[in-house]
C-alpha cells in the first residue's frame, strides 16, 4: 500500500511539473541569463596637504665689548636726540675713550644693540663706537622752518 501511494505521489508530481512552464528545451524556449555586475562606489581621493616649508629661525648676530658688554647685531639708522659721546667701549666711568660727540639732528648707523637695550654700537667711517641708547632715536627729526628754505624746491 505504502508504495501505490508513492507511486501516485510521484506522478501527480510529474503532472504538475509539466504543468508549470518546465521545459525541456524543445524550440520554444528561450533561456535569458543575466549577469549583475555589480557598480563599483568611487572613493574620493583626498587632496594632498602641502607640507609647509621648514623655514630656519635665524641666529642672531652677536659680539662682545671689550668690558664684557653682549652687542647683538642689528642694522638700523638712528639720530642723536640730544647731545652725547660716543665712546670705545660701553662704560662712562673713562673720560679717555670718547671718540667724537654728536649733535642733536646727527645720523648715525647703528650696527647693533646691547643685549640690556642701554647701548647702540655704531659704525663711524669704519671704527665701532657705542653711544648710550638713552641719546638716540630712530625717528628722524623734524625739519625746522629755518631748514625749510634750503630744501630743495617740490616737483
Amino acid at each position: 500500500m505504502k508504495k501505490s501511494r508513492l507511486l501516485i505521489a510521484l506522478a501527480g508530481l510529474t503532472l504538475v511539473a509539466s504543468g508549470c512552464g518546465y521545459s525541456t528545451g524543445g524550440e520554444d524556449s528561450t533561456v535569458t541569463v543575466i549577469k549583475a555586475t555589480p557598480t563599483p562606489t568611487a572613493t574620493p581621493t583626498p587632496a594632498a596637504t602641502p607640507t609647509p616649508a621648514v623655514t630656519a629661525t635665524p641666529v642672531p648676530q652677536t659680539s662682545q665689548t671689550a668690558s664684557g658688554v653682549k652687542i647683538i647685531q642689528k642694522n638700523v639708522t638712528y639720530y642723536a636726540n640730544n647731545e652725547a659721546n660716543i665712546r670705545t667701549d660701553c662704560v662712562t666711568t673713562d673720560q679717555t675713550n670718547i671718540i667724537k660727540s654728536t649733535k642733536v639732528g646727527d645720523q648715525l648707523t647703528g650696527t647693533g644693540v646691547s643685549e640690556d637695550g642701554q647701548w647702540i654700537e655704531v659704525d663711524l667711517d669704519g671704527q665701532k663706537g657705542y653711544v648710550s641708547a638713552q641719546y638716540v632715536t630712530t625717528e628722524a627729526p623734524a625739519v625746522t622752518p629755518a631748514a625749510e628754505g634750503t630744501a630743495a624746491p617740490v616737483q
